[in-house]
């Protein structure tokens, strides 16, 4: 009786974790990944960044890039795309260290490659005269932009477009003393190697300065975006754009859903032909399985790629995976003349160990691919781990509980069950 109310509080459970799951579904519907949606995928080659001494311009070397220094501007340009508002970005490296970026529904990439891959590098310096065409000879970089706390476009007292910035508490102490020592000569603000403005300084700054000399005002917002989010640590040169049309991707969509549910039918199909009652069981845990699944997506917010949807087909044979195992052995347990409760224990308890090493293997190799492959390949071993995790969840547990709910009602005959038992055998034990 214990038993029973165990196995009823797990069934309730499950029936508020799938309808939760229902919820997320129908408020939070799964995004569509880039093959799907169609969009933008930009690769990006990183190289070393080089600074003169005297003149402050950037350059760029062919020299070996380190790994962390390609993580740091990884995050740095998604910060940059979430400010323009790009929804469910991909940012992520491939073997070659190349990062490789994937823009869902933008269908004009210029700008936000341009925003995206700008270095933004902004550096401070006296200007220490003039060469023979005219420019600035700048002398050594006294203070850069990693110390900026605000930066924001707007227009001047004359209406001319410029970025105001300021410094946070350690960088505008730094400028104050610069600044205090220079009265009188002119400070050069440089971004990315070009002299964007060149100030006479008449009194000491706390921290406050504008950059001049932009042509529009949307060019200044976007030079405040780059130096909010942060100055790249390294220089990336465009290898690859490519515009994705979303017609394909809705084709795709549609024959992978069909595939899907051709397969889930399939799979129905022949669990009730093989194992009778017992097949109805697994249906409850599959439709669960479903449930769970895509409620997880949803809720996670995780795009759906082409090579996801293959992992989530792929995964509802993997479901009832663990039933067969599970029903195979309780019907060789009643076949060699065990009762029921006794079939049914040393059945379950003898597959548990073959679902939960076959899953652990499987999901070595999804962990593989995911810290190996690269977006796609990544997509497709995220939906495997989860599927196997679910498939885990409501094989050990909720197929569990509603077979030994079961267990000791009339319903559960050996005919049920799909077990022709031998006429030399005392019925009765049944």
């Amino acid at each position: 009786m214990r038993q029973n109310k165990v196995n009823i509080v797990v069934i309730l459970v499950f029936a508020v974790i799938v309808g939760l799951a229902v919820w997320s579904i129908l408020s939070f519907p799964v995004k569509l990944g880039l093959d799907l949606k169609g969009g933008t995928q930009v690769i990006l080659k990183a190289t070393q960044l080089q600074q003169t001494g005297t003149t402050g311009d950037t350059k760029s070397s062919s020299g070996s890039v380190s790994s962390d220094a390609i993580d740091k501007a990884m995050l740095i340009m998604l910060n940059r795309i979430d400010k323009l508002g790009i929804s469910e970005p991909l940012v992520t490296k491939d073997f070659s260290n190349n990062v490789v970026i994937q823009l869902p529904g933008v269908d004009n990439p210029d700008k936000a490659v341009e925003v995206i891959g700008k270095t933004a590098q902004l550096e401070f310096k006296i200007v220490q005269g003039y060469d023979d065409q005219g420019n600035y000879k700048l002398g050594p970089t006294l203070i850069t932009g990693d110390k900026l706390a605000n930066a924001k476009a707007g227009y001047d007292n004359n209406g001319q477009v410029i970025v105001q910035f300021s410094f946070n508490s350690e960088g505008a102490k730094e400028f104050e003393k610069i600044t205090s020592a220079n009265i009188g000569n002119q400070l050069a603000i440089v971004l990315d190697g070009q002299v964007k403005s060149a100030p006479v300084i008449r009194s000491v700054i706390a921290g406050n300065g504008v950059i001049e000399s932009i042509k529009s005002l949307e060019e200044a917002k976007d030079i405040a975006l780059v130096l909010q989010t942060g100055a790249l640590p390294v220089n990336l040169e465009i290898q690859e754009v490519r515009t994705i049309g979303p017609t394909l991707g809705q084709d795709s969509l549609q024959q992978s859903l069909i595939a899907g549910i051709i397969g889930f039918i399939l799979v129905a199909i022949y669990m009730l032909v093989m194992y009778r009652g017992l097949g109805i069981i697994s249906l409850i845990g599959l439709s669960s399985y479903v449930a769970l699944f895509w409620g997880i997506l949803s809720g996670l917010k995780t795009p759906l790629t082409l090579p996801g949807i293959a992992g989530l087909i792929l995964t509802i044979g993997i479901a009832v995976d663990a039933n067969v195992l599970i029903f195979a052995r309780i019907r060789e347990e009643m076949v060699k003349g065990k009762t029921k409760v006794v079939a049914f224990r040393e059945g379950f308890k003898n597959a548990l160990r073959a679902i939960i090493d076959s899953n652990i293997t499987t999901l070595i190799t999804a962990a593989a691919l995911y810290r190996f492959g690269t977006g796609p390949i990544r997509g497709f071993a995220v939906t495997l781990a989860i599927g196997i995790l679910i498939s885990m969840f409501t094989a050990i547990i909720l197929v569990r509980s509603v077979l030994f709910l079961m267990l000791k009602s009339k319903i559960m005959t050996p005919g049920f069950i799909g077990v022709k038992i031998p006429k030399t055998q005392n019925q009765k034990e049944y």
